[in-house]
């Protein structure tokens, strides 16, 4: 439950990734809006051209798109190349600063274009339902900032307000306290909407968080299970296999080799005089001792071939696709590289050599008289003065 709740907090940098997403669907929607926004000024302009002078309407339509031009240019440039975090208050002033320059052009068109009469009565009315409509499309447009939308249909709507306020007839009055209303609505269906926005961006940055969590755990538990599967089948010591696995592939290659009559070999050998290393030197030397040695029994052999400690200073090398005369003189390089060099070097030098005996794997044979075999030509090598190869 405790973990649950820490995976549920947003950090200072998921709140900062939680910024930035809202800016960045700020600044698309905020470039959409401006190549769109020149549809509507024309719609007007088209409207008003019979009633109000060319010169007029033409200044109003370039000032109207000035704020847009100004919008496409900057939202497509911060959109290439989002600012740093810490520009982000001063990139929004901007973003408010456009949309209330915007929100009073719009509004001017109500005034600039106001002539009195009945028919200019229904222009004003349809000028009004477009500027309702942008102020209404905004809420949503631009929820992910609360402060640029209260901003924007702000300044859409007060220009108009104000001037039926002005006019001072009882209609106009109506329509201004319509406008209010309408304001009010607005604001408390956009202040849901950027609750609910800016909630979905921040499940979504903590939904990327915990998947990124998960990945790096998922990652930790494969890197741990890997190592649990090369502790479960090598010495911890020596880092060759354990007995366990490397009498498992002795059944395995057995069994391939009585159905497909492959030759196998495998050599068992044993550090002489081990036993007097531990008593005179210690057993953090003795050690030191398995670990060289099969660092050079590993040098040696091919690609393929198994080295294993069978038990205490017994090791196993497995040799498939070797008779009993290429595993011995296999083992007899082996035997060569362990007495030609101390197997410790330093505060103590200790030579040391190894007795080895040989087994190929008879037809029909059991992996443990294969055992047993080498086993008895290991004893052999030992009984005969140690330090020596004997083949089965």
């Amino acid at each position: 439950m405790k973990e649950q709740k820490w995976l549920d907090r947003l950090g200072p940098e998921d709140e900062a990734e939680v910024d930035k997403l809202c800016m960045r669907t700020l600044f698309e929607r905020a470039r959409l809006a401006a190549m769109l926004a020149p549809f509507g000024t024309l719609f007007i302009a088209w409207l008003v051209l019979d009633i109000a002078p060319f010169s007029l309407v033409l200044t109003w339509v370039l000032l109207n798109c000035v704020p847009d031009a100004v919008t496409f240019v900057l939202s497509s440039r911060w959109l290439r190349h989002p600012p740093p975090p810490e520009r982000l208050p001063h990139v929004l002033n901007w973003q408010i600063v456009l949309r209330v320059l915007q929100g009073l052009s719009w509004g001017m068109a109500l005034v600039l274009f106001h002539t009195g009469g009945h028919v200019e009565l229904i222009h004003e009315l349809v000028i009004l339902l477009v500027l309702v409509s942008i102020s209404a499309v905004s809420v949503t447009n631009m929820a992910p900032s609360f402060v640029t939308m209260l901003a924007f249909c702000a300044a859409i709507l007060f220009v108009p307000f104000l001037h039926f306020l002005i006019q001072g007839e009882a209609f106009y009055l109506n329509l201004a306290v319509g406008l209010a209303i309408l304001f009010l609505v607005e604001m408390q269906i956009g202040w849901d909407a950027w609750r609910q926005f800016r909630e979905g961006v921040r499940q979504l940055v903590l939904n990327r968080r915990i998947r990124r969590e998960l990945e790096l755990r998922n990652a930790q538990l494969d890197a741990l299970n890997r190592d649990l599967q090369v502790m479960a089948i090598h010495d911890q010591l020596t880092g060759l296999y354990n007995r366990h696995f490397i009498v498992e592939q002795l059944e395995r290659l057995r069994e391939l080799s009585q159905r497909h009559g492959n030759v196998c070999s495998i050599v068992l050998l044993d550090i002489d005089h081990f036993k007097q290393v531990n008593d005179r030197f210690g057993h953090a030397v003795g050690d030191e001792v398995l670990r060289e040695f099969s660092r050079r029994i590993e040098g040696l052999l091919r690609q393929g071939d198994m080295p294993g400690r069978y038990g205490g200073e017994e090791f196993l090398l497995v040799l498939p696709m070797a008779d009993s005369a290429a595993a011995a003189k296999l083992a007899e390089r082996v035997r060569q590289r362990v007495e030609e060099k101390p197997l410790v070097e330093g505060a103590q030098t200790i030579y040391g050599t190894a007795s080895f005996g040989v087994a190929q794997l008879a037809v029909g044979e059991e992996v443990d008289g294969w055992l047993e075999r080498a086993d008895q030509a290991l004893y052999r090598a030992k009984s005969q003065g140690r330090n020596r190869v004997v083949v089965a």
